[in-house]
């Protein structure tokens, strides 16, 4: 049954958090600095890593086993393609022609920041929260 589920909701604040402070830490890298652009883009990292999230927890929440690692493979399986495909994909080639644009701040505030928040949110989704799930 879906409903208010406490572990799952905290599963998908931690994932949101994590790609939240990776990202904090791929500006430090590639040396982008905390402005008020940099900041509206955190802002919509955190968007754009529920809808990462979300799909991959509800899937696992709604697997009729018991079996936590049969949940998790139940995710991965029937919504870890949709993910990958509809969120990662379509979203990499929305972004990927910024790559080639002469402005500099749409070649960093929003290819790099978007790519990085793209890798992030994908690897999260479709590594780390299948394994941490399957831990419960």
């Amino acid at each position: 049954m879906l409903g208010f589920q406490l572990y799952p909701s905290l599963v998908i604040l931690l994932s949101i958090t994590m790609v939240i402070v990776d990202m904090l830490g791929v500006m430090v890298i590639v040396g982008i600095p905390l402005n008020a652009i940099s900041l509206v883009n955190l802002i919509m990292s955190v968007g754009i890593a529920v809808e990462f999230s979300a799909h991959i927890v509800k899937s696992f929440a709604s697997c009729p086993s018991a079996d936590p690692l049969i949940a998790a493979k139940f995710a991965l399986v029937t919504t870890g393609p949709s993910v990958f495909s509809g969120i990662t994909l379509t979203k990499f080639v929305g972004i990927v022609v910024l790559a080639f644009a002469k402005s500099k701040l749409f070649e960093v505030f929003y290819f790099r920041m978007f790519l990085s928040v793209i890798v992030l949110g994908a690897a999260h989704s479709l590594v780390f929260l299948p394994a941490f799930l399957s831990l419960s």
